[in-house]
C-alpha cells in the first residue's frame, strides 16, 4: 500500500467512527432533556432515557472498533504527521480522551445501581462528557486545518450536529420517521472529516514511514479492514431494525 492508499484508508476509518459514534455522542448530550413540537424543551423521564441510549446502543463498540484501527494507522503509518497535530492541540487531544472515557464509564455504569440519584450523577456527568467529547473532536479536526478559528467552528459544527444525527437515528428506530433523515445527517456528519482530510493530505502523505514499512503493515490491514466492515454492516442491520423493549432493558 502507498502512502495515497493509507491516507484515504485512514480517512474511512476516522469517517466510520464519526458516523457511529456520532449517533451516541448526541444520544448522550441530548439525554436528559428533549425539544418539544412547540418548541419548548423537557425533562426526559428515566424510561425514556433508556429508550435513547438504548436506540444508539448498537454503534457504541463497532464504532469504537474504527476509532482504535484510526489510531492505530495514525500512529504506525502517519506518526510524524499524528506528532503535529497532537503538538498544535494538546489540550484538545487531552479533553478528547478523558472525555471519551468518562462517556464510556457513564453508559456502562448508570445502570449498575437502582438508586436514583446514582442514575442522575452519572446521566449528567454523560451528557457534559458527550458535549466535550463531540466538541473537542470538532476542535481537533479544526487543528488539522492549522487554523484556530476552523478549530472553533468545527467544535461548535460537531455538537449540533452530532445531536442531529442522535434525533435521526433515534425516532427512525422508533419508526417515527423514514431513513432518510439518518442518510442526510451522516453525510453531514462525514463531511467535515472528508474536507479535513482534503486540506491535510499533503503534510499527512509527507509525515508517513518507509514505502517497504507500509507494505509490511499491509498485510495487518488486509485483515483488520475486512473485520471492521463486517462489524459496521452488523450494527446497521441492528439499527435498522425497530427498537424493542430488550434493546432497552440493559440501559
Amino acid at each position: 500500500m502507498n502512502p495515497a492508499a493509507w491516507a484515504v484508508l485512514l480517512t474511512v476509518l476516522v469517517a466510520g467512527w464519526v458516523l457511529l459514534d456520532g449517533a451516541v455522542q448526541g444520544a448522550g448530550a441530548t439525554l436528559l432533556q428533549e425539544r418539544n413540537h412547540d418548541g419548548s424543551d423537557r425533562r426526559r423521564a428515566p424510561a425514556e432515557r433508556r429508550v435513547v441510549l438504548g436506540a444508539v446502543a448498537p454503534m457504541l463498540v463497532p464504532g469504537e472498533v474504527w476509532l482504535v484501527a484510526a489510531l492505530a494507522v495514525l500512529v504506525g503509518v502517519f506518526p510524524y504527521a499524528g506528532a503535529d497535530l497532537v503538538d498544535a492541540a494538546s489540550p484538545v487531544a487531552v479533553a478528547l480522551i478523558v472525555s471519551w472515557v468518562l462517556r464510556d464509564a457513564a453508559i456502562w455504569l448508570r445502570s449498575r445501581r437502582l438508586k436514583r440519584v446514582w442514575r442522575d450523577a452519572w446521566d449528567i456527568l454523560l451528557v457534559v462528557a458527550s458535549i466535550v467529547l463531540a466538541g473537542s473532536w470538532g476542535a481537533l479536526l479544526g487543528a488539522a486545518w492549522g487554523s484556530g478559528l476552523a478549530a472553533l467552528v468545527l467544535g461548535i459544527v460537531a455538537v449540533v450536529v452530532t445531536r442531529l444525527h442522535a434525533a435521526a437515528v433515534v425516532a427512525w428506530r422508533r419508526r417515527r420517521t423514514g431513513p432518510l433523515p439518518v442518510i442526510v445527517t451522516s453525510v453531514m456528519i462525514v463531511a467535515p472529516v472528508v474536507g479535513t482530510a482534503v486540506v491535510a493530505w499533503p503534510r499527512l502523505v509527507e509525515g508517513g514511514i518507509s514505502p517497504e514499512t507500509m507494505g509490511a503493515y499491509g498485510i495487518g490491514a488486509a485483515v483488520v479492514v475486512p473485520l471492521a466492515l463486517a462489524l459496521q454492516v452488523c450494527a446497521w442491520r441492528l439499527v435498522s431494525r425497530p427498537l424493542s423493549r430488550r434493546d432497552t432493558s440493559f440501559f
